[in-house]
């Protein structure tokens, strides 16, 4: 059994995620070469948890069979009832799908909710050394002052939101690395306060994203996922985290497969006041490995 399919039935299954058109669109394409990374996410908020959040994705080898692939998915989403896609901002900044140049990784999100109108596609692109895409991203990202103080290194990741009324935003997700943590120019330039300090230090990247009024999202990744989530010590956050840790068995003694990786979310007005209640957790597979050892296995 393809491990990426595994591990989308168990996020199904524990969090009770019922079956439907949007889902199954999105299940074909995870089944489908040469897809070979699937990002499970749960938001926890005072409202409650929310699960319907789901992204695959196509190595760099596979770019551009998966954008088409993706663009083919956008336009079955497009005809199911209520569902008014807005492809503009894709479609410029790629050319109708016809535009590779400077992607390096490439991906697709569903983010389903029970109102239909707040339910979005996103597509997620990494583009290297693409500075017309990146001003393209940057004149269509709300206004900020300094955007481009975070524009630090040559990769640029950013994700085009869809919403099934016709909504259209983007979201940029610069980041930062262990050196640039230790760039005190740099750090005070951002001005990433002491408060947030001790989840950077256990961190091995940080990506920023920004609210519409310009609120930070701090994205980070930990070297030692189970030691960060104790230190939000938040019981519905452990509980899902123990999720991923059984994921990480199961995988591990039936695929001989990496770890999961794990990414938390965090609201950084939210870290300095002291007062967490909205985290995400991501948890990530990528199977490649899987598929070369199980040719390898078979030759």
């Amino acid at each position: 059994m393809n491990p990426l399919i595994l591990v989308y039935d168990f996020h199904k299954k524990e969090y009770g995620l019922e079956d439907n058109t949007f889902f199954q669109l999105f299940e074909a394409l995870l089944s489908t070469p040469p897809c070979s990374i699937l990002e499970c996410s749960v938001k926890i908020s005072p409202q409650g948890i929310h699960a319907g959040r789901l992204r695959l994705g196509y190595e760099q080898q596979d770019i551009q069979e998966g954008l088409l692939k993706i663009y083919d998915f956008l336009h079955e989403i497009s005809r199911c009832k209520n569902v008014r896609l807005n492809h503009s901002m894709l479609s410029q900044i790629t050319d109708n799908g016809r535009d590779f140049s400077g992607v390096v990784a490439i991906g697709l999100g569903l983010d389903y909710k029970t109102n239909t109108n707040d339910s979005k596609v996103k597509c997620y692109l990494i583009v290297r050394e693409c500075p017309e895409k990146i001003d393209q991203a940057l004149l269509l990202h709300p206004p900020l002052d300094g955007i481009r103080d975070y524009l630090v290194h040559e990769e640029f990741p950013f994700g085009i939101d869809m919403y099934f009324d016709g909504r259209t935003s983007i979201e940029i997700y610069p980041f930062l690395d262990r050196l640039d943590f230790n760039n005190t120019a740099l750090m005070g330039k951002l001005k990433l306060r002491d408060a947030v300090q001790v989840f950077i230090e256990g961190s091995n990247l940080l990506h920023i994203s920004f609210e519409g009024d310009g609120r930070r999202l701090l994205h980070f990744n930990p070297q030692r996922p189970t030691r960060f989530v104790r230190l939000l010590n938040n019981r519905r956050l452990s509980l899902a985290y123990s999720h991923v840790q059984i994921l990480n068995y199961i995988l591990s003694q039936s695929y001989q497969l990496n770890p999961i990786s794990v990414a938390l979310c965090l609201v950084e007005d939210e870290i300095i006041a002291k007062d967490i209640e909205n985290i995400s957790l991501h948890y990530a597979l990528t199977s490649r490995a899987w598929e070369v050892g199980k040719e390898t296995s078979h030759s």
